[in-house]
């Protein structure tokens, strides 16, 4: 076995209530692709109805980082897989799914057969968060399948596979503003606009959102609600007048949480799904 080369992967036992909190936190923290498993695939006698999530990473250290910032809430250890390519494992779980009225998405490896009035979206996440499967990033699309009329100009926070701006483009939106705190973010967006051929309209950065310059009619950003709490005054700066700010990531009993720090915008839409919520706001009296 000297010769073989050891995957590293973090697995954490959680209860069903905690699962999808923790897996965007598992995405977050770099995981290149997610297993969820019931307990007794490793146990063999369930101790409380847990589930083990089990989480690929394509380093080590970074591995070993991720393993450190879970522990703390939850059960967790480092494993070792020796000679299968997990480069590619993570695709089982990732197949074509459609969203709201128009949207067809699917990753590049997963052919798919689209009606005239479809709009494809070619999403490979590779390890950054952003590939339909959560709920989160769903609701967002939902909302732009429904509000992107043309012509409109995209601000993307927080934009991790590019996803938003690239089904806002295809949608019919003129042009995106993508920014990410991670370089591997960005990379990954700019590889996915160009499968979409919309790279010309997207463009990706790690520019923090006080450098971006501009007014923007559709503000998205898919982030926790601790994080949406504080940016609630730096969002609205970037909107032009009678623009819509389209807010996600934030779980049903943090929502009341999130409208307090948006208080002086009116709540024109809310969707569910899951654990989950997401806002359409505009300025009061927009």
């Amino acid at each position: 076995m000297s010769g073989s080369a050891r995957h590293p992967f973090v697995t954490i036992r959680v209860s069903p209530e905690q699962l999808e909190l923790a897996q965007l936190k598992l995405w977050e923290l770099g995981a290149t692709g997610l297993e969820e498993r019931d307990e007794t695939t490793i146990v063999g006698e369930p101790t409380r109805g847990d589930v083990v999530v089990i989480a690929a990473f394509d380093d080590e250290a970074v591995a070993r980082r991720a393993l450190d910032e879970v522990r703390g809430e939850y059960q967790a250890e480092l494993v070792y897989v020796a000679d299968q390519n997990w480069a590619t494992e993570w695709r089982r779980g990732f197949g074509a799914q459609r969203i709201g009225r128009r949207i067809l998405l699917h990753p590049s490896w997963e052919p798919v057969e689209a009606a005239p009035n479809d709009v494809v979206l070619t999403i490979d996440p590779e390890n950054a968060f952003g590939s339909g499967d959560h709920e989160t990033t769903r609701l967002v699309l939902r909302f732009l399948d429904k509000r992107v009329g043309g012509g409109e100009r995209v601000l993307d926070v927080g934009c991790g596979s590019g996803i938003l701006s690239i089904a806002a483009i295809r949608l019919g939106a003129a042009s995106s503003v993508a920014i990410d705190i991670e370089d591997d973010a960005v990379v990954v967006a700019e590889h996915n606009a160009e499968l979409n051929g919309v790279a010309s309209a997207v463009t990706a950065s790690t520019r923090p959102l006080e450098d971006i310059d501009g007014e923007y009619d559709l503000v998205l950003a898919n982030i926790e609600t601790r994080v949406l709490v504080h940016m609630a005054n730096e969002l609205q700066g970037r909107m032009a007048p009678g623009a819509a700010l389209i807010l996600s990531g934030i779980l049903r009993a943090e929502r009341d949480e999130l409208l307090v720090a948006y208080a002086s915008m009116r709540l024109e839409e809310l969707l569910e799904e899951g654990q989950w919520c997401a806002c359409l706001l505009r300025r009061g009296g927009a």
